[in-house]
């Protein structure tokens, strides 16, 4: 029987270990609280993982530790279903591969201890973020993300740390401050902060109320996701981070917006998004052609990455947008492909960066022969999130453009689908520069990248080519969430 205080232990544990892995940071030595880190967030996979056949079979499964603050009916609450878990996974798996990465590109960095001990945090915040089903829990872990993050970058960062970290918290900062209005008035209206409750709680209260309400929350959502035009400090702290941050900020963080855009934009408030979907399905267009375009033009291979990051938050918003069981389901199943591919993109940019200290790709050239490993990641990652068959991103882009034709957005699908082809062509452009053009002089010592380094590289290869082939195992968790979400809608 499945332990009730399994969500709870997941989101404790890398709290715990933070403080240890400080302490011995400082007395033993810098590798061990690397190990440390990536054994607490591997423990923490292992307990949200055991929740895959329970939830599979019996349905969500709920933890409650009673009121909190009885007057507001506060309570400290978790849900695990079929929309968390696959997105906790997502967040705990790629966290624990980040800080398994870490251990050998953190190695000449500064105060390694502080170091995992936000790191920890962080990734607690987010796991706290995807389970909690109480909205003032879920907003205490909303914030709880934003500050180890911005240390991390400020911190560890490239370039101007501490100017592209402060913009950053102000971005970030300024959409939990909208968030955090809209739930407090969504109290108001609905007398609890349990997400299950307020959702019927909502039903009757005034249109025009819930419109605003939903209009600050999406606020929040789409500056965590990056959506145009609230995205500008996304390429600053993605390419700026230390890499594995990066990979945590695109790979998974990002994702805890589109997450809340599921879990509360779509399942709370049905009605108000039918009213607006339409202005959504736009942006979401804009956005995609805009991080494309950007992406195109750049030449630092991590500010690429973070541009392309930005293109592909469309589409999940596109998908979930369309308001089709189809649609719904791509773009929740976008939200694990580009996480594990962007998470393997980065991963790769480190690699290239640690092993010739090089980030422009005009200054790159014929690494295929000397890092075929990378290469391959590369390649797997870069064809993934073009949509490629037969990796993971093919499957779920397909999903989302079928529900926008299912639901006639005839000339919003054609332009997601040009969007598509500009994806490919920055992509193309940066593999033949970086891996196949001429090798400078220079990295004709260049050799492949540290073993802790590639074992994640190797994992997340590994999935970005089982989810193309076999997208059935993760769509029979994400499909019911997809479909009771799509009932909420005409023709859904």
């Amino acid at each position: 029987m499945l332990n009730n205080n399994l969500m709870l232990y997941a989101i404790l544990i890398p709290i715990i270990a933070s403080p240890i892995a400080f302490f011995l940071g400082k007395k033993i030595g810098r590798v061990w609280n690397g190990i440390l880190s990536t054994f607490a967030l591997g423990l923490s996979t292992v307990l949200l993982l055991s929740y895959w056949n329970p939830v599979l079979s019996s349905g969500p499964i709920t933890e409650s530790y009673g009121i909190w603050i009885g007057l507001f009916k506060i309570d400290i609450s978790f849900l695990m279903d079929h929309l968390s878990l696959p997105i906790v996974l997502l967040i705990s798996g790629i966290s624990t591969l980040a800080a398994l990465y870490s251990i050998t590109y953190m190695t000449h960095e500064h105060d390694q201890e502080i170091y995992f001990t936000c790191l920890l945090l962080f990734v607690a915040g987010m796991i706290g973020v995807v389970l909690a089903s109480n909205l003032i829990l879920f907003y205490l872990f909303w914030e709880m993300m934003l500050i180890p993050s911005y240390f991390l970058i400020a911190y560890w960062g490239s370039g101007r740390p501490r100017i592209i970290g402060f913009k950053y918290f102000m971005f970030t900062h300024a959409g939990a401050a909208c968030l955090f209005f809209g739930i407090l008035w969504a109290y108001a209206l609905g007398g609890t902060f349990n997400m299950m409750q307020l959702s019927t709680a909502l039903q009757t209260a005034p249109l025009s109320s819930l419109r605003w309400i939903m209009i600050l929350m999406f606020i929040g959502f789409a500056v965590k996701l990056a959506i145009f035009p609230v995205h500008t400090w996304l390429p600053d702290a993605h390419a700026e981070a230390p890499t594995p941050i990066s990979v945590l900020l695109s790979g998974v963080m990002i994702k805890c917006g589109a997450y809340a855009m599921a879990r509360i934009t779509l399942a709370m408030f049905p009605s108000t998004v039918i009213t607006v979907s339409h202005a959504l399905l736009i942006l979401a267009v804009i956005t995609m052609l805009w991080g494309g375009i950007m992406a195109f033009a750049q030449t630092d291979i991590k500010r690429l990455l973070a541009y392309s990051s930005i293109s592909q938050a469309g589409y999940i918003v596109f998908g979930l947008m369309s308001l089709y069981t189809l649609g719904i389901a791509g773009g929740l199943f976008h939200i694990l492909n580009h996480g594990i591919a962007k998470a393997l993109l980065f991963m790769v940019a480190g690699a290239i960066i640690y092993t010739t200290g090089i980030r422009d790709i005009n200054k790159l050239g014929g690494l295929a022969s000397k890092m075929p490993i990378t290469t391959v990641a590369a390649l797997c990652g870069a064809l993934s999130i073009a949509g490629t068959p037969p990796f993971g991103g093919f499957a779920s882009e397909w999903m989302i453009f079928a529900g926008a034709f299912q639901a006639e957005y005839m000339l919003l699908g054609a332009l997601a689908i040009i969007a598509t082809i500009i994806t490919v062509g920055y992509y193309l452009r940066m593999i033949k520069k970086v891996f196949f053009g001429t090798s400078p002089r220079s990295l004709s010592k260049v050799r492949e990248a540290p073993i802790y380094m590639l074992i994640p590289l190797s994992i997340l290869t590994f999935f970005t080519i089982i989810y193309g082939i076999f997208p059935l195992i993760p769509m029979e968790v994400l499909y019911p969430a997809a479909e009771s979400i799509g009932k909420l809608f005409i023709g859904g």
